[in-house]
């Protein structure tokens, strides 16, 4: 809000605000799909903030799809060679954590390089004639470990890196696995640190 400090007192401002756009600041109610209540279907009444799965679904994805435009089309991001990996002026929190960062380093382009062999693999005809569901799920998991690897190749290209930071794209990394041309990625709730 642009106008803010010519509102009032900042709580006045804030709980009128609350009062006109109580939906922008709220979590959206989220309701099943198959109601158990028959009474309440049959009634028709429902509430209109509900939001089904099918739409959360959407939207999630839609969401996903915006990280990975954005990451995709960050001009700063630039592959390294090996030799420029090294090279690099890194800041580190702790100099100890160098042997953790090339460690990192080494393991990202490996798996970057694997990864690239199985989206090429599965670009052949063979591969095509697959169950749809067992080709969508690796899909899935396809773009879910290309946007992982994106985001610890934009963490390792900053400027300065803290241990933490490093804990969390060794442990990224390390989610991500492959198996017989086949990418397993263990499901894991990983925050970026602060």
């Amino acid at each position: 809000m642009e106008d803010e400090p010519f509102q009032g007192p900042r709580v006045e401002y804030y709980a009128r605000n609350r009062y006109v756009m109580h939906n922008l600041l709220q979590v959206p109610v989220i309701r099943e799909d198959k109601s158990n209540d028959k009474k309440e279907c049959r009634k028709g009444e429902e509430d209109k903030d509900a939001i089904t799965s099918d739409i959360l679904v959407e939207i999630l994805e839609e969401s996903i799809r915006t990280i990975w435009l954005f990451i995709k089309a960050d001009k700063d991001t630039h592959r390294l060679s090996p030799k420029g990996l090294s090279e690099t002026q890194v800041k580190l929190q702790d100099p100890a954590d160098f042997e953790l960062l090339v460690e990192i380093q080494k393991d990202l382009q490996k798996k970057e390089k694997r990864l690239r062999d199985i989206l090429r693999s599965g670009s052949c005809i063979l591969k095509k004639f697959k169950k749809c569901h067992e080709d969508e799920m690796d899909q899935v998991l396809c773009f879910f470990s290309q946007v992982d690897i994106k985001l610890v190749w934009r963490v390792l290209e900053m400027s300065r890196i803290t241990t933490d930071q490093l804990t969390w794209c060794h442990s990224k990394l390390n989610k991500i696995n492959f198996v017989n041309e086949r990418i397993h990625v263990e499901q894991s709730l990983l925050f970026f640190p602060s």
